[in-house]
């Protein structure tokens, strides 16, 4: 075999190597989706489907926040408590007030929702930035306590755990009383928005170059203080976006209704490749765990695995694709060696 033929058959096994190394919970999804259309009952149907893409749509918004604080290093616990406020705080005010029935009544909540975002991020963003507290301890504090004001509001305003929402301009944002892809659209244009910011912007260069060593970034003059700052901000300023996709889609304003997603924001994220270490990952790799995890719970959901597994199952792929991250980055770093080798 000639020099030139070894060549291009080493060149197309570098290539195939980065791909699935870079692709391969896509590959995972393809197989999985293509398995429950044939094999999972009621899958394949029009109904199914929708609602399956209808759960992508917020989980999708709100993690792309988490993505932008993950490429630092960082986590954000707060982004549950952010839903629950928001849908606590939204429904009372279309439902409760004399706004009710308005449209001025949709414009002040969802006003007042990105305002909790903002205020959130902003003191998780202080916390962690100016008082250099670690983002666990930060935001692990925040939820707890906007998740503590979520259901104080309640018991006192609602005199109950959920409020209904009739207000078919504040339901549709959700999908619900009117088309059913207005929320794939919303989602798809934070992801394109979030996506542009990390890939072609001076912003996105800083996020993963303080990611990949704060230090170095802080001595080559990165305002690093600022970037972090502004990650925190996003990501709550898109869990409020969340929040209000989530309270839409359910038509009801629920004081707990982020308390038990976090394992699916986090998950769609670490599940997708972006490194929990900082510095390695991307958007598309969020959209691919979001497709993914989504998927699963749908699968458990149609094959009547218990709700009470769910959690673990989710659990053993979220360490599954830890794992599978470091594996990949490895391949990618060999691939690249021998690549400079030809």
């Amino acid at each position: 075999m000639s020099n030139k033929s070894n060549y291009e058959k080493n060149l197309r096994s570098i290539k195939l190597k980065r791909f699935l190394s870079d692709n391969a919970i896509l590959v995972i999804w393809v197989i999985f989706f293509a398995y429950s259309l044939i094999f999972v009952e009621g899958f394949a149907s029009a109904y199914n489907i929708k609602n399956y893409l209808g759960n992508c749509a917020p989980l999708l918004v709100v993690a792309a926040g988490l993505t932008i604080v993950t490429l630092n290093g960082g986590i954000d616990f707060s982004t549950t408590s952010v839903i629950s406020l928001v849908s606590t705080i939204s429904a009372y005010i279309l439902m409760s007030t004399p706004l009710v029935d308005t449209v001025w009544g949709i414009i002040v909540a969802i006003l007042a929702s990105f305002a909790i975002g903002a205020l959130v991020g902003s003191i998780n963003g202080l916390a962690v930035a100016k008082l250099k507290m670690p983002s666990f301890v930060a935001t692990l504090s925040s939820k707890l306590i906007f998740s503590g004001v979520a259901v104080w509001f309640g018991s006192v305003y609602y005199d109950k755990t959920s409020l209904s929402i009739s207000a078919k301009g504040f339901t549709a944002i959700g999908g619900k009383g009117g088309p059913f892809w207005i929320p794939l659209v919303l989602a798809a244009l934070v992801f394109l928005i979030v996506d542009f910011m990390l890939s072609k912007t001076l912003f996105g260069r800083r996020v993963y170059a303080i990611g990949v060593n704060p230090n170095a970034a802080k001595v080559s003059g990165m305002p690093v203080r600022k970037t972090i700052f502004m990650e925190f901000l996003i990501s709550g300023l898109l869990a409020s976006f969340a929040g209000i996709m989530y309270t839409a889609k359910n038509r009801a304003g629920i004081t707990t209704m982020g308390d038990e997603m976090f394992i699916n924001i986090v998950g769609a994220v670490v599940i997708g490749g972006t490194s929990p270490a900082g510095g390695f990952g991307s958007m598309k790799k969020t959209l691919y765990g979001v497709l993914f995890l989504s998927l699963l719970s749908t699968m458990l959901n149609l094959l009547g695995v218990p709700y009470t597994l769910y959690d673990v199952v989710k659990g053993v792929f979220v360490l599954i694709a830890a794992g599978l991250e470091l594996v990949t980055r490895e391949m990618n770093v060999r691939a690249a060696a021998k690549a400079a080798k030809m």
